[in-house]
């Protein structure tokens, strides 16, 4: 299966995403669960650390969750041009289980 690709990341932007769990393709409500994300180069490399936050509401949005840098300013330093890949990594009930992996794509910034 091929990974996912995000639209195009410019360095230095403000990085925020939002997904939807899924198990099988059916929205899963992420109600007492913790989540955990993380951007690594294709080596594995440490590129930050994301916060992660899931949708308040379950009910209405089941399995929305939200994404962004722990530190805003970090997107400065990301590597460009460059892939970096990622997935969501789901605790609770004493199981863990991850998203497939997606692909960050980043490109320079013209305007510094």
């Amino acid at each position: 299966m091929t990974a996912q690709t995000t639209p195009p990341f410019k360095r230095g932007d403000t990085f925020a995403l939002s997904g939807v769990y899924r198990i099988n393709g059916v929205p899963s409500q992420l109600t007492n669960q913790t989540i955990r994300s993380q951007l690594r180069t294709s080596v594995g490399g440490l590129v930050a650390n994301l916060s992660a936050a899931i949708d308040p509401d379950q009910t209405v949005n089941p399995g929305r969750f939200y994404l962004s840098l722990v530190d805003p300013a970090q997107s400065a330093t990301f590597p460009a041009p460059a892939n970096l890949y990622c997935d969501v990594e789901v605790h609770g009930g004493g199981t863990v289980r991850s998203t497939e992996t997606f692909i960050v794509p980043v490109v320079p910034d013209v305007s510094q």
